[in-house]
Formats: C-alpha cells, structure tokens, sequence
C-alpha cells in the first residue's frame, strides 16, 4: 500500500489495520454520543421557547394588570377630587343659608 511505504511488513499492516478499527469504532461511539445530546439540545430548545412564550404572556399580563391598576387609581383621583369640590360647595352652600339676615339666622 502506497502510504504505508516501502518495505513495510505483514505485521504492520496489521497493527494499522487494528489501528483503523479501533479509531472507526470510537468515531461510532463519538457519533451515537452526538445523537443523544441532540436529541437533549432539541427538547431543551423546544422547553426554553415554550417557557419563552409563557414568559412573554406574563409580562403583557402584567402590563395590563398594572394599567388596571393605574386607571383605577386614577378615577378614585378623580372621585375624591369632585367629592372636595362638592363637599366645599355644600359648605358655601350652608354657611350662606345660615349667614343672619337682619340680625337673624334663617334655619
């Protein structure tokens, strides 16, 4: 054989041939590793965009939460604001019909 050079005997041959048998069995070994990791890489690619997408529907979930949260914050401003303003109309209102006309509270 030509890469074996010249003058090389049976028995080397041989031990190459060994030799190529061994490093071929090892690729296989190499290959079926390769094959189960993957098969791993590819379950956990599939979990991670899963949890991925449950993870984006929790953050716009709480986006939204928080905007509830924020519109009702605002109305109750608002309520109290108009409930201060009445409640001050209401009191100009009294004290008016209460201010002595005369010399006399009316009432």
């Amino acid at each position: 054989m030509w890469f074996l050079g010249a003058g090389r005997t049976r028995g080397d041959v041989e031990s190459v041939a060994a030799r190529l048998r061994s490093v071929e069995l090892k690729a296989q070994e190499h290959e079926a590793d390769m094959a189960v990791f993957e098969r791993d890489h590819t379950a956990l690619d599939l979990r991670v965009r899963r949890l991925e997408g449950e993870l984006e529907d929790l953050r716009r979930q709480r986006i939204e939460a928080y905007a509830r949260w924020w519109n009702t914050r605002e109305d109750r401003d608002r309520a109290l604001h108009i409930a201060r303003r009445l409640r001050r109309r209401l009191e100009r209102a009294r004290r008016r019909r209460l201010r002595p006309i005369d010399g006399y509270a009316e009432g």
